[in-house]
């Protein structure tokens, strides 16, 4: 096997392990478009708060629909071996009688019991798990890849190259939202590969600017903004670095090819967007946010978009529910590469532009008032910069000392690992892995609902078994690795 089989076989193991059964809002129209390809998700009205109907047009997401769009890939190949399996036991969706989550978050007794009721529970959760297995696992293994390839054309150094993707992989909340479907994750690949594409434009060539990376950037970042209007900030940073590159290689003819290539690159995806809400909602220009019922935080400037706060400008990068930096303290090592004269893995313009991204993403997200719900679900908003901070900071790692190095590596390992066990804040999520042991969210979530789905679980099942089988296969997949050969890839 090569460095990059041994790599990806890592990745989609370890991840497909953490799966963690959660139906969201963008599972449900990823669902109707498989069965119906329809847009409208009434069948699911009740089962979660940001599903909402419009009178005389129907029940919608209250999101953009990217994430669906690409769930639904997966989840309609899968749809045979769904419907063979609720075919076998055809009790499986049927309705049935209300059952207890042992959670002391209401709202999860709440679906439980609504999506048992229309007979749905069993179909949703085989739903979630083809769609992590066929979208989320893939792409995460893809990016791993990605981050390999790259650091390896840059530095011609294997070992940092192969410890960067494990890095990127278990140590940053690439890990952690990729458990599930989850719009910041999907449009963090986009950004990852994005920034890749724009990276391989050279400064030094005189030559115009290149079209298929610029067509590919313009695809990736507009998907983003398909996916989640925090991929807005992203496009736009983006676009501004696509007219650098034109100008600095052509000009002001070279500035326009470059912003036009971007542009056209761009316009799929957002012609999907305005179609989808010309469909959706009768207007293409207005999003999901500004047809959703009144909440106490959408009425706090326009639904919900103000400017930014102090109070999650702080919170989305340190606080300790929801805070980036906590979630991940290998990626604030990039705020120190500024101060650092030994060359680095980017350019200075690379450098620069992923902090100007980085910032822009901060800056949206923390005019996001629903930014302030984040604590009920981990680090989101600002997910997309991690590819971007990552890189930024893998050089400031690999300079500091043995001693310091580890420290921060198994201190983001540990918290990364902890946090897609337990799903709960930092300090929570480590305490309750030190003190409880290991947990798989997938069998947390069959012991909680033991009573509706599997009575001998109602006193926990133990993972340890799992993991060590999963331990084996790794030993035995890495433990020729360091032969001869095997440092090409």
């Amino acid at each position: 096997m090569t460095l990059r089989s041994r790599l990806a076989f890592t990745v989609g193991l370890v991840y497909l392990l953490h799966f963690a059964p959660n139906v969201v809002r963008e599972t449900y129209l990823a669902v109707s478009l498989g069965d119906r390809a329809s847009l409208r998700v009434d069948e699911f009205l009740g089962l979660h708060p940001d599903l909402f109907a419009i009178e005389g047009r129907g029940g919608y997401i209250n999101n953009n629909p990217g994430a669906s769009f690409l769930g639904a890939i997966p989840y309609t190949l899968a749809r045979p071996a769904i419907a063979a399996v609720l075919a076998l036991k055809p009790e499986l969706s049927q309705p049935k009688p209300a059952a207890t989550y042992d959670d002391p978050r209401p709202n999860r007794t709440k679906f439980l019991n609504a999506a048992r009721a229309h007979g749905l529970d069993v179909k949703l959760g085989l739903a979630a798990a083809a769609i992590h297995a066929g979208l989320m696992v893939p792409l995460a293994i893809l990016a791993t890849l990605a981050i390999f390839s790259f650091v390896r054309s840059r530095t011609d150094d294997v070992k940092l190259a192969l410890g960067g993707a494990l890095l990127y992989a278990f140590a940053t909340p690439i890990f952690f939202r990729s458990a599930f479907l989850n719009q910041n994750a999907l449009i963090a690949h986009g950004v990852l590969f994005g920034f890749l594409a724009m990276a391989s434009i050279r400064a030094d060539d005189a030559a115009p600017v290149p079209a298929k990376p610029l067509l590919a950037a313009g695809a990736l970042l507009g998907w983003g903004l398909l996916t989640d209007y925090s991929g807005a900030p992203l496009l736009v940073a983006f676009g501004c670095w696509s007219l650098v590159k034109g100008f600095r290689r052509g000009r002001g003819r070279g500035l326009v090819r470059a912003g036009a290539v971007f542009s056209l690159g761009a316009l799929g995806p957002l012609a999907l967007l305005f179609g989808y809400q010309w469909a959706a909602f009768g207007h293409p220009l207005f999003p999901a946010q500004a047809y959703m019922p009144d909440t106490s935080l959408s009425v706090r400037g326009w639904h919900g978009f103000s400017l930014p706060t102090m109070e999650l400008l702080w919170r989305n990068l340190l606080d300790p529910r929801y805070g980036l930096f906590a979630f991940s303290p290998l990626l604030a090592l990039a705020l120190v590469a500024p101060f650092r004269r030994r060359p680095s893995l980017l350019t200075r313009e690379e450098v620069w532009f992923g902090f100007a991204a980085a910032a822009a993403l901060w800056l949206f997200s923390s005019a996001n008032q629903f930014g302030l719900l984040q604590w009920n679900t981990g680090v989101r908003y600002l997910v997309p910069a991690t590819p971007l901070l990552f890189l930024i900071g893998l050089p400031v790692l690999e300079g500091l000392s043995p001693f310091w190095r580890w420290s921060w590596i198994l201190s983001s390992i540990a918290i990364s690992w902890s946090v897609a066990m337990a799903r709960e804040s930092v300090p929570t999520s480590l305490a309750h892995i030190l003190l409880g042991g290991f947990e798989l969210p997938w069998l947390v979530t069959l012991k909680k609902t033991a009573g509706a789905y599997a009575q001998f679980l109602s006193e926990g099942a133990s993972p340890n078994g799992l993991f060590l089988f999963a331990a084996v296969a790794l030993w035995l997949v890495w433990r020729n690795a360091s032969r001869a050969g095997e440092a090409s890839g």
